[in-house]
């Protein structure tokens, strides 16, 4: 029988953020430690894979993780967001149910193996520009819906990106996984944790429900997560009537440096939000798809940490190559100066990786 270990909150806290930032000089590491990083279209002012990516690589710049990604150990996909992924993590996604492509489909799969590398532009010669509705309701290139759902099947791969614009080739043949639906959801459950740091267990299964394919009845979903938890794959922790799982790797320190840290809406740390508000006491809610009557802190406000706290949120913007940044609080703003200082700390390293002149920045506290 697994134990389950006790903590206080306070106690908890200060390990879940302790384990949330490991420090990597190289791009390469990090993506090899980190196994996934969730991406994000919106630049406000930066992608989330960027911002992301910034508190964990020293010296990080926006848009390095794209103009490096052809010559990177990488792979792009859907865990339980899309994102960019090792090539392990890829391969245990790669393959979904079994069903025969149409015949567009095919021409699409054969002109991209003829042409070897494909932008969705270079199809309108052969294919048209014929538009169909996508999935938010507006309107896309049919060969570019084809091509990305194409990808999601596992029949392409992404090579590299185009000012944004994903380029696809075909991969290399490799034996299909779905003959072992078990061993390929444990993986990801395991992966899945691992990005996440401390979850509880429905949390996991939710967050993987793109993926019940795999595991169609939820039962064995759940019954994969507690053998992890029988091998010792996962420790339980009991926080004030929640139980989480978690992972060595992710629980080694409790130091917590005196630093102050804007976060992408989808950083690790802040992504599930039930944990969110145990951890810090108040709701946070994505905006950027609110409109604009309703929303509350802005646009793309950005979670503030403060040491162990997360105290309030951040709206970013680039007006005339300067880094304008105004703070909202959940409660009462730090008084004492050290938090000025990091803040402003803070906001000159935003403004270096967005390559502006050191000092081009505005500060609202």
């Amino acid at each position: 029988m697994a134990t389950i270990e006790r903590l206080a909150l306070t106690d908890f806290r200060r390990r879940v953020v302790a384990g949330s930032f490991p420090d990597f000089q190289r791009l390469s590491d990090a993506l090899r430690w980190l196994q996934f990083v969730q991406a994000d279209p919106i630049r406000s002012p930066a992608r989330a894979q960027d911002l992301m990516l910034r508190q964990r690589v020293v010296g990080y710049v926006a848009g390095h993780l794209e103009a490096t990604f052809p010559d990177l150990d990488a792979e792009e996909g859907y865990l339980f967001a899309y994102g960019f992924m090792t090539p392990e993590v890829w391969r245990e996604l790669r393959w979904r149910p079994i069903r025969k492509l149409k015949k567009l489909e095919r021409d699409v799969l054969d002109a991209v193996a003829e042409l070897g590398e494909v932008h969705p532009r270079g199809l309108d010669e052969r294919f048209g520009r014929k538009s169909v509705k996508n999935y938010w309701g507006g309107k896309s290139q049919q060969t570019k819906r084809i091509l990305d759902h194409l990808h999601h099947q596992g029949y392409l791969r992404v090579v590299r990106r185009e000012k944004g614009i994903r380029v696809y080739q075909v991969p290399e043949q490799a034996d299909r996984q779905d003959a072992d639906p078990h061993s390929r959801y444990r993986q990801l459950v395991m992966t899945t944790v691992h990005v996440f740091g401390a979850s509880t267990k429905q949390m996991v299964v939710s967050e993987l429900r793109s993926h019940n394919h795999l595991l169609p009845s939820r039962r064995e979903r759940l019954e994969v997560v507690e053998s992890l938890i029988e091998d010792g794959h996962f420790k339980e922790v009991h926080i004030s009537g929640v139980t989480y799982l978690w992972r060595r790797e992710n629980w080694l320190s409790d130091e917590v440096p005196d630093r102050v840290r804007m976060l992408a809406p989808f950083d690790p740390l802040v992504r599930d939000r039930t944990r969110f508000r145990q951890l810090w006491g108040w709701d946070y809610r994505f905006e950027a798809y609110v409109p604009a009557a309703k929303r509350i802190r802005g646009y793309y406000a950005m979670p503030i940490l403060w040491r162990d706290q997360v105290i309030g949120w951040a709206n970013a913007s680039v007006i005339d190559d300067r880094l304008n940044v105004q703070l909202g609080y959940a409660g009462k703003r730090p008084r004492e100066k050290a938090f000025r200082t990091q803040a402003e700390a803070e906001v000159e390293a935003v403004a270096k990786f967005l390559d502006l002149e050191s000092g081009a920045w505005e500060l609202a506290l």
